[in-house]
């Protein structure tokens, strides 16, 4: 029997950016148990590559989360998980399933399905997305998958033997030059494709082997607005700047990185701020670092 172990995770508000220092993992004695309660009847569907699943439950006054309506991709194992141990709503819950996490995320129904259905365009730099649900009581997750070992700032998804906690001050400067190298790389990436985050801070990445992943992409959303995209990108730069992730010497070479990548969308966005076209790409940059820093 494979082993699944349930966590509800609390999503911090700005003043919990800073976590504690706790490296160690230790049992949650307060987390739920297995249940073995199974819908009624389950009608099964498939299509492009999608297994969908209705389950009918009896009329009872349980309040954990059991799946009404779970979509998600063929070859994942999520067709054995219909019940979570966690009141419906919670907003975040991870569960440990055969040899991946799976995190599910309190959203819209219209968002998650949008997610899921973008996720194999826009997949590069993000966390994995591999399916959606909505429960018996109307709330909709999306479903996304960690299957390699990962580091997150975030201790209340590292329960699980495959996700890691780091403490950021922890890193030493050449590990956090290095860390924001792979951040800001990640972001330009995704700004080339007119996708803005919503929001960044250090909880919204796994660190893995090969490189970072953006995760809670619950604000990600498409802009035909350019300038969006180089707003955002100013706001995560202070934010790192004021977490003591990036030193002074470091920010101009991040500012020129980003805008390398994404030489239009600054373009447009000085135009808006001054009213008037650069002419060399240095006014551009050394705006940004202006209003970056100033």
């Amino acid at each position: 029997m494979k082993k699944t172990e349930y966590a509800e995770v609390h999503v911090p508000d700005a003043g919990e950016r800073r976590l504690e220092l706790d490296a160690e993992k230790k049992e949650e004695p307060g987390l739920p148990q297995f249940t073995k309660e199974v819908p009624v009847s389950t009608k099964t569907s498939q299509s492009s590559g999608t297994t969908t699943l209705e389950h009918t439950w009896k009329d009872t006054k349980c309040e954990n989360i059991r799946a009404k309506v779970l979509e998600f991709r063929q070859g994942e194992s999520l067709g054995e998980i219909h019940m979570l141990n966690a009141r419906d709503g919670s907003d975040t819950v991870s569960l440990a399933h055969g040899n991946a996490v799976y995190i599910f995320r309190k959203t819209t129904k219209d968002i998650a399905k949008a997610l899921y259905n973008a996720y194999s365009k826009a997949q590069a730099g993000l966390e994995n997305i591999v399916g959606w649900m909505v429960t018996v009581l109307g709330t909709a997750y999306v479903i996304s998958k960690v299957e390699q070992t990962a580091w997150c700032f975030d201790r209340r998804l590292a329960r699980h033997d495959n996700i890691n906690f780091v403490e950021s001050d922890s890193l030493g400067p050449e590990q956090k030059r290095d860390l924001c190298d792979m951040i800001i790389n990640n972001l330009a990436a995704l700004h080339s494709r007119r996708l803005v985050l919503g929001k960044f801070t250090l909880n919204s990445i796994l660190i893995k082997n090969d490189g970072i992943k953006f995760t809670d992409l619950r604000g990600l959303r498409a802009t035909r607005k350019r300038s969006f995209c180089v707003e955002e990108f100013k706001s995560l730069m202070q934010y790192l700047f004021a977490l003591g992730m990036m030193g002074a010497e470091d920010r101009y070479l991040a500012i020129a990185t980003y805008h390398a990548a994404n030489e239009q969308a600054c373009i447009e966005w000085y135009a808006e701020k001054t009213g008037t076209a650069a002419k060399e790409a240095l006014e551009i940059t050394d705006r940004l670092e202006t209003e970056i820093f100033s």
